[in-house]
């Protein structure tokens, strides 16, 4: 297969997935032509507003070592459910207050913070249906075991017990052993599911209960909800484990992060809640965006008038299909754009212009050697593939640092940046260059010499 025709199937790929997940599924609030475009990209405090949850601490005296501890479990839960952009604050003595973007539904928000996330493996030893929680059960075998009800179905009851049978004792695992927790697709079964990891300690124990239980019920719970209860087929070794269920996207999601991001040291009593407008007033959103397209409106009319002809409209063209590329990865990663994410979507548009002013020069460079236009083209863009990555991989190295140690707007910043940057990558070395070879028919080369007769020195005749 020809490389242009490879480029073309790429970039109708990507093209395809970022408009796909900016469209899919609809937005229930969508309005307009713009609305459904750009419905599914949440926006953040400062633009939509959110969710405001007031809480009190019970369960310990409340020291401000405590609330630092709450405030950093809640800001390292919020980040691994994408809410990078939220804020957490300790109130007062026993106060913390959580304000979350883009959720105008408190009780939603609720779910996300408002759990001790306190997850253990149990044995089940029966399973009803029942509207009401069973009696207890009398007898040795049931020592240490109570009915929990299941999280999936309100009318299911599973009689468990932490203190897991094996061998002549019994053996207890918590979540406090799970290293690790993500969402993944469950291709099985469908929908996603929570894939799970144990240190070494944990990989243990797990093996001898798996191994124990072979042909049994092992419970997966959860804040005292059975998420879970499947069938140990086989002893489970190399410490993994899944939590299946046919959970939503938004449900895996918000499950990993509960588990990954470690239990609460306190309960947490929601005081108050709150739905929050704009953190900036309307007029100031709209004056920033005005501002912001009217620097993009600039660098485009430049690009023409110093361009002109061919390579201008490439350069505008590969700017948009930017825009595209990065507003359908925020889609994709259910990211939260704010005033700051839009400072670094503007900053990539700079990026990309560069980029191509790179590549433009070089493929002049070519032209004014005499070669052919498709030929120009093709080594300006070999010779400016060294330095379009080296560029551009400096950026990314700050976008990731910046990322790992930063939290809230730093981390929304940074995550734009790097969609923005993988993105200019791919417009500038592929997208132009299939676009630049297209038009190459259209090109002239102003620089070519025009060829002439040689003139040639005769010597006079004696006569």
């Amino acid at each position: 297969m020809r490389a242009d025709k490879v480029r073309l199937i790429f970039i109708l790929l990507v093209l395809f997935v970022s408009v796909t997940f900016m469209l899919y599924p609809p937005a229930p609030s969508a309005k307009g032509f713009w609305g459904h475009l750009f419905g599914n990209i949440r926006l953040g405090l400062d633009i939509k507003g959110g969710s405001r949850l007031d809480y009190v601490m019970v369960g310990k005296q409340p020291t401000p070592n405590l609330s630092n501890q709450v405030v950093t479990v809640l800001r390292r839960r919020l980040d691994d459910a994408n809410f990078t952009e939220a804020i957490v604050s300790a109130v007062g003595n026993n106060g913390i207050r959580v304000e979350i973007p883009g959720i105008d539904n408190p009780k939603k928000a609720e779910k996300i913070i408002g759990q001790k996330a306190q997850l253990y493996f149990a044995q089940v030893l029966d399973q009803v249906r029942s509207s009401v929680k069973p009696a207890p059960k009398i007898g040795f075998s049931y020592s240490g075991a109570e009915w929990l009800q299941s999280k999936k179905s309100t009318d299911v009851w599973y009689l468990v017990n932490k203190h897991i049978k094996v061998g002549a004792g019994s053996l207890q695992l918590s979540g406090n052993h799970v290293t690790n927790a993500r969402a993944s697709v469950d291709t099985q079964s469908g929908g996603w599911k929570i894939d799970l990891t144990f240190d070494s300690k944990g990989a243990t124990i797990f093996f001898n209960i798996t191994n124990a239980l072979v042909g049994k019920q092992l419970a997966i719970v959860m804040d005292n909800y059975v998420l879970s209860a499947p069938v140990v087929r086989t002893a489970i070794q190399g410490g993994s484990a899944e939590i299946t269920g046919n959970f939503t996207y938004d449900q895996a999601q918000e499950l990993s992060a509960l588990i990954r991001s470690g239990n609460l040291p306190v309960s947490l009593n929601l005081s108050e809640e709150q739905t929050l407008g704009p953190t900036l007033g309307s007029d100031v959103i709209r004056r920033s965006l005005i501002v912001g397209l009217i620097g993009v409106l600039l660098v485009i009319i430049y690009m023409l008038i110093y361009y002109m002809g061919a390579m201008g409209v490439v350069a505008v063209i590969a700017l948009f299909y930017n825009a595209f590329f990065v507003f359908g990865m925020l889609a994709l990663t259910h990211g939260i754009l704010t005033l700051p994410g839009i400072a670094g979507i503007i900053l990539t548009v700079g990026t990309t212009i560069d980029g191509n002013v790179i590549i433009f020069e070089r493929v002049k460079e070519e032209m004014r050697t005499g070669k052919t236009m498709r030929a120009s083209i093709s080594a300006g863009f070999n010779k400016s593939l060294a330095v379009i990555i080296d560029a551009n991989i400096t950026t990314l190295i700050t976008a990731f640092v910046l990322y790992y140690f930063g939290t809230g707007s730093i981390k929304g910043f940074a995550v734009t940046m790097t969609i923005g940057i993988l993105g200019t990558i791919f417009t500038s070395l592929v997208v132009s260059r299939y676009i630049l070879e297209l038009m190459a028919p259209l090109i002239k080369n102003k620089y070519a010499t025009i060829s002439k007769q040689p003139e040639s020195i005769k010597g006079s005749e004696n006569r």
